[in-house]
């Protein structure tokens, strides 16, 4: 990269130096007046004419001229301390200071046709690798862009999996733990409404029990009360020989009693 801006700079600088110096030999001149030190200029501003002559350098550029060393830029021998020439409206024109002439525009042509001779002979390599080495580049991140490119499609589609994944695992696990919540619910709901109904026989059973006692107990009281009863109404209502009689009726009959063969026996 470096050499290439390095020949770009150079190859702008030479375009430019001889453009410039082109449009320099080119254009019009305005020439200062000589002063009291000529009197030609002095005579042209006395009569009232123009005091800064311009002189059409465009006459004067030195296409191929070889022997520039030895003229002035118009032409005139150089070291007789004067320079003449021409302005616009043709009349002639000396000026007191010398300008020595500038080489032949050939020249640059020259420069110019050898400069580009040597960018093509080692120039053009350099900037046949640079553009090669820049075109390597350029494909090489451009692969490594597909492939990051590829890469991280292919990990999205794989989060994207994972993602799906999960959502299946988070709707399997909501719907068994659901599950499990609706058997527990059911299996609790059971086991109160058996241990209710237990309870239920438990009580019934205890309340039987006790009613069985408390008739029992009534019984057992009923009993003795008619016992007692009857034993107040016999005492009250028989006589010693009624007494007599029923305790010789009683004898009476455990005798017969103990007469009497069992049926084992037989």
């Amino acid at each position: 990269m470096n050499k290439l801006a390095k020949l770009t700079c150079l190859v702008s600088l030479v375009l430019g130096t001889s453009i410039a110096s082109a449009e320099g030999e080119g254009s019009a001149v305005e020439v200062p007046p000589a002063g009291e030190a000529h009197a030609a200029a002095g005579e042209h501003a006395a009569a009232g004419e123009h005091a800064h002559p311009v002189i059409d350098a465009s006459k004067y550029i030195n296409w191929t001229d070889f022997g520039w060393s030895s003229k002035d830029i118009y032409g005139g021998p150089l070291g007789d301390g004067k320079m003449t020439a021409t302005d616009v409206h043709g009349k002639e024109v000396v000026l007191p200071e010398e300008e020595k002439m500038s080489p032949p525009f050939i020249f640059m042509l020259l420069n110019f046709g050898l400069l580009l001779l040597l960018l093509g002979k080692y120039g053009s390599p350099a900037a046949r690798k640079l553009a090669e080495e820049r075109h390597d580049l350029i494909k090489n991140a451009l692969d490594e862009a597909a492939k990051l490119r590829t890469q991280a499609t292919e990990r999205l589609a794989e989060y994207g999996a994972k993602l799906a994944k999960a959502d299946a695992e988070i709707k399997a696990l909501v719907d068994d733990m659901r599950a499990t919540a609706e058997a527990d619910k059911v299996r609790i709901l059971a086991a109160a409404e058996a241990q209710a109904a237990q309870m239920k026989r438990d009580a019934e059973l205890r309340i039987a029990a006790e009613i069985e006692h408390a008739r029992a107990i009534l019984a057992r009281e009923v009993s003795v009360a008619a016992a007692a009863a009857t034993t107040k109404i016999l005492q009250d209502r028989t006589t010693a020989d009624d007494q007599t009689r029923l305790v010789n009726s009683f004898i009476a009959d455990m005798a017969s009693v103990s007469v009497r063969p069992s049926k084992g026996a037989l």
